[in-house]
């Protein structure tokens, strides 16, 4: 029995943390190690996806009272974490990636809010790995299906008020574990990327509020960059997400903003040459087959926790692109108006 299970007390509340890992090794003393220092009552459950790089090896020897779960594949992201939590013992979930470090305070004061409030999220302030600028404070999900980070590139001094926000990120949120249960939990149609929006939309559908905690920092490997590969995650998991929550009629009535993304999807697909086209294609092909799970669910309900417009300072790199998006994003208003 290791020191961790010895001092475990089924009677305090306590946040079991989930870490996924796929050939992280080189990531985990930094992230462990600052996890541990944490003050609030934790265990920590690493789920390894069938790493080449000796994760679960190393863990073992340096980290023996991290609990390790070893997937005999590499399931994906979504899934891991489902495994993680059907061994968590924690009220509370805190899932994290193991790309980060976290700082002094982090766990306490992202589970706060968990303590005295009902059907809440929290999601804390990343820092980008070098703690230079901001990463995100709360994703921005688009009712598009787009989705975006939050502050991307700012000063960490800023956003520092808790608010309600538009999404979490799948790099770190808390939950109670009831309620990661009760919403499904990631759902595993996502390998990896946009499981995080879908889990927003279906916590918004249900009622629920994410809230973005300040005070709760931490520094995770992150620049912003889409390679062919990674737009194709993005592109077939946002025609999943459209699929899921929206019916025909909504689509059409969604029709002036849909073009709008086609065209400044493809866009970005053409300036990545023929891989970036490809993998376009394939996306589309693949999310619109992709067997799903419709959500019936409140649409104005939904809408109301959606951001209307995109940023347009993220994924350009001229003046004719940034004149694009503002005129795409008067479409989006003028549409998101229209059906709210």
């Amino acid at each position: 029995m290791t020191e961790q299970e010895t001092n475990f007390n089924p009677l305090k509340k306590f946040a079991s943390i989930i870490i996924v890992t796929y050939n992280h090794k080189h990531f985990l003393r930094k992230c462990l190690d600052s996890v541990l220092n944490q003050e609030y009552p934790h265990e920590i459950i690493l789920v390894d996806n069938c790493s080449g790089d000796g994760t679960v090896s190393y863990v073992r020897e340096y980290f023996p009272t991290v609990k390790i779960i070893e997937n005999l594949t590499n399931a994906g992201y979504g899934a891991g974490n489902n495994l993680g939590i059907k061994h968590a013992r924690g009220e509370y979930i805190v899932i994290l990636n193991p790309d980060t470090i976290v700082h002094e305070g982090w766990l306490t004061a992202l589970i706060s809010p968990l303590e005295c409030e009902v059907n809440v999220i929290t999601t804390p302030k990343i820092l980008t790995y070098d703690g230079f600028t901001i990463n995100t404070c709360g994703n921005i999900n688009h009712f598009t299906g787009l989705n975006f980070t939050r502050g991307l590139g700012a000063n960490p001094d800023q956003y520092q008020n808790p608010s309600s926000t538009g999404g979490i990120s799948g790099a770190c949120f808390a939950i109670r574990k009831h309620d990661y249960i009760s919403l499904g939990g990631f759902d595993e149609v996502f390998f990896v990327y946009n499981e995080d929006s879908d889990f927003s939309w279906n916590a918004f559908q249900r009622g629920y509020t994410i809230k973005y905690i300040p005070n709760s920092v931490l520094q995770h490997h992150y620049t912003l960059k889409v390679s062919p590969e990674k737009l194709y995650h993005l592109e077939k998991g946002r025609y999943i997400i459209l699929r899921k929550y929206f019916s025909r009629k909504d689509m059409i009535l969604l029709s002036p903003s849909l073009s709008v993304t086609e065209i400044l999807t493809w866009g970005y697909s053409l300036k990545q040459g023929k891989k970036g086209i490809r993998n376009k294609i394939k996306a589309m092909t693949e999310g619109l087959q992709q067997p799903i799970k419709k959500v019936r669910c409140d649409k104005d309900l939904l809408l109301s926790h959606l951001d209307a417009k995109i940023p347009d300072t993220q994924l350009i790199s001229n003046v004719l692109e940034r004149v694009i998006i503002v005129i795409g994003n008067c479409i989006f208003l003028l549409n998101y108006s229209v059906i709210k």
